[in-house]
């Protein structure tokens, strides 16, 4: 005699040779959202502001040179005599590489060999630094939250391993929110090794509701917003 389970997978059975799966329709557009109107002044204090609330510690510096002038002073702060860092041509201010070279603070190179004995001494040095200084694609208005695209010459490892992470945002950068960015940069996830999305420090709690800050990432996260229109 069929037991019900018996009966529910017959039925099951049956459905699943009659199964019949529509064609897709390639005829629908695709979607496309319109991006709020918001003026660079407007977009740079939403992304302050969310950030701000995050933890971030956001700077606005008045000019290219106080621009760099704050990326120093951070760096010795926190006594950062080794650093990870992005090229200098994938910083929106290329002439921070050369003042930090010039602080005599170390560069230190995130390419790892494929040697093994070379890879490991390699490896252990990237434990070192205490800061990583980068650029970013973009940064989304309505969240505080950083685009980074990483390549060759753009290390994950920078924005990831150092406890500090120090990211220069141009103002021209900006977008309202996420579909306003994928709007002008539909390939972004295509155009690099790795894209991804910060919003604040790295955070996990446990079962008891206990917040940590900096377990899976950077524990501080310091965006000095760059208006490209201030030359000096």
């Amino acid at each position: 005699m069929k037991t019900d389970r018996d009966s529910m997978l017959d039925r099951i059975r049956d459905s699943l040779r009659s199964a019949h799966l529509p064609s897709a329709n390639d005829s629908i557009p695709p979607r496309t959202w319109p991006a709020p109107q918001l003026d660079s002044a407007a977009l740079a204090d939403s992304f302050a502001r969310e950030a701000s609330t995050l933890g971030v510690n956001v700077h606005r510096p008045s000019s290219r040179d106080e621009a760099i002038e704050t990326v120093l002073t951070l760096l010795r702060e926190i006594g950062a005599n080794n650093i990870l860092a992005w090229g200098d041509d994938d910083l929106c201010l290329p002439e921070v590489g050369k003042a930090i070279r010039a602080a005599e603070i170390r560069i230190v190179d995130p390419n790892v060999s494929p040697d093994s004995t070379i890879r490991r001494e390699q490896l252990s040095q990237l434990g070192g630094p205490l800061a990583g200084v980068t650029g970013a694609l973009a940064g989304l208005a309505d969240t505080g939250t950083l685009a980074l695209l990483t390549g060759p010459t753009q290390s994950r490892l920078a924005s990831l391993l150092p406890p500090t992470h120090i990211a220069l945002l141009s103002i021209s950068h900006l977008y309202p929110d996420m579909a306003s960015f994928f709007v002008a940069h539909p390939d972004a996830a295509r155009n690099g090794s790795n894209l991804v999305f910060v919003t604040g420090p790295s955070r996990t709690g446990d079962i008891e509701l206990t917040l940590t800050v900096g377990v899976h990432g950077p524990k501080t996260i310091h965006i000095i917003l760059i208006d490209a229109q201030n030359n000096r």
